[in-house]
C-alpha cells in the first residue's frame, strides 16, 4: 500500500493572490503554483489589486495607506492610499467600510463608510477624506487662565477639510491631522472678542504609531 498526499495554501493580499501546492505518491512529486490579480489604470494612477470581476469599487483615501477594508480578505490600501474591493454587486447598494482598527495613530478619517452603486461592468471611487498628522489632546486657555468655552470651534487653516473641531468641558478639544507646528484659530462667536489664535510646537514623531500628545495652550 502506497503512501500519498498533497498540501495546498492560498494567500490573498493587497496586490493580487498567490497560490501553491504540493503533492506525492510513491511514484511522483508534483509543485504547481500560481499568481492571480488585477490592475486598475485611473486619473491618479495605477493601482493593483485581486482579481476583481466584472463590477469593482476603487478606495481613494490619499495618505491613509495599509488600511484594511472591511469583510474583504487581505484588501488593504496601497502605499499611497488606493485599493480594488472586487466582485460589487451592480445596480446595488454596496457598502465599503475601512477598518479603523487598521489605521495609523496619524490617520483619521471623516468618514470610515461610502455607499456605492455602480453599473455592470464599472469602476467606482469611493472617497475617503484622511486627515494625515499629529493626534493632540489640548486644553486651550484664555488669557488670565479662565478656559475656553464649551462649544467652541478650532479650524486649522493647513488642513483642507473646513470641518471644525469641537472643544468640549474645561476648554479641551481632541485635534487630529495636525503638523509638527503651525497655528489654530478658536471662535465661539462672532465679535473680535469671541475668538483667538493659538501658536503650537509639538514632539516630532518618527513612527506612524506614535499616541496621542497632551498640551496646554494659551489662546491669545
Amino acid at each position: 500500500m502506497g503512501n500519498s498526499g498533497n498540501l495546498n495554501a492560498d494567500y490573498r493580499g493587497t496586490y493580487g493572490e498567490v497560490n501553491a501546492g504540493y503533492a506525492y505518491d510513491n511514484n511522483s512529486r508534483r509543485v504547481n503554483y500560481g499568481v492571480q490579480g488585477g490592475i486598475v489604470v485611473h486619473q491618479d494612477g495605477i493601482t493593483f489589486g485581486q482579481p476583481m470581476g466584472e463590477t469593482i469599487a476603487l478606495v481613494k483615501a490619499p495618505g491613509a495607506r495599509g488600511v484594511g477594508v472591511s469583510n474583504q480578505t487581505g484588501v488593504k490600501t496601497d502605499w499611497r492610499g488606493y485599493a480594488i474591493v472586487p466582485y460589487t454587486s451592480p445596480y446595488r447598494k454596496n457598502q465599503v467600510q475601512l477598518n479603523t482598527a487598521t489605521l495609523p495613530d496619524n490617520v483619521d478619517l471623516t468618514l470610515t463608510s461610502q455607499n456605492v452603486v455602480p453599473t455592470r461592468g464599472a469602476v467606482v471611487r469611493a472617497n475617503f477624506e484622511a486627515n494625515v498628522g499629529q493626534r493632540v489632546l489640548m486644553t486651550l486657555l484664555r488669557t488670565g487662565g479662565a478656559p475656553v468655552p464649551f462649544g467652541a470651534t478650532v479650524s486649522d487653516p493647513a488642513q483642507k477639510t473646513t470641518q471644525g473641531f469641537i472643544v468640549g468641558d474645561a476648554g479641551q478639544v481632541y485635534l487630529t491631522g495636525l503638523a509638527d507646528s503651525g497655528s489654530l484659530t478658536v471662535k465661539w462667536g462672532a465679535g473680535a472678542d469671541q475668538q483667538c489664535q493659538v501658536s503650537y510646537s509639538l514632539v516630532k514623531k518618527t513612527t506612524e504609531n506614535a499616541g496621542v500628545q497632551t498640551l496646554n495652550e494659551q489662546c491669545r
